[in-house]
């Protein structure tokens, strides 16, 4: 009885890592597709309604879901509290939604860029800005989809047989 809950143990964790693994490849896809929808309502805000930057983005953070609107729920609260750059009130944005998301680094690093440029142009080259970080981020969703077809099945076998060949080198 004891080696049987053992067994069931063994099986049940591996099969959560797998899941786990598995849930990032489901997840990062969504998520880049919320912060393409975030950046091109803080463009709209920003080019179309003049509304201020600190204002646009508790705009689009109050109409974003987690964990993307904590980027720019945050940065929107370092801009308003502190003497910062639009660069640095993005990094801690970032910084603050890093845990919570799904996104890799160049994810990131794409926001970063974007960031260091944002308010500091003239409106075409915001515009263009804009544009170019949509372009990237859109490829990269393009990428996270085909991967979460490729990957994220594969994941789940995985987990449940790496279970099932642990208990069978065990019995």
């Amino acid at each position: 009885m004891i080696k049987l809950i053992g067994c069931a143990l063994i099986v049940v964790a591996t099969s959560a890592i797998g899941f786990r693994v598995a849930r990032v490849y489901r997840e990062r896809p969504r998520e880049l597709l919320l912060l393409i929808e975030a950046l091109r309502l803080l463009r709209a805000e920003i080019e179309y309604t003049a509304t201020p930057l600190p204002q646009a983005l508790k705009n689009v953070g109050a109409r974003m879901h987690s964990p993307v609107n904590i980027v720019f729920n945050t940065t929107a609260d370092e801009l308003s509290g502190a003497d910062v750059t639009v660069g640095e009130a993005l990094a801690a944005g970032v910084r603050a939604c890093r845990q919570k998301a799904h996104l890799t680094d160049a994810d990131f690093t794409a926001l970063a860029v974007f960031g260091r440029t944002l308010g500091t142009s003239d409106l075409l080259h915001q515009s263009q800005q804009f544009e170019a970080t949509l372009a990237q981020l859109e490829s990269a969703q393009k990428g996270a989809a085909e991967d979460r077809r490729r990957y994220e099945r594969m994941w789940q076998y995985i987990g449940v047989l790496a279970g099932l060949f642990i208990v069978i080198l065990l019995y």
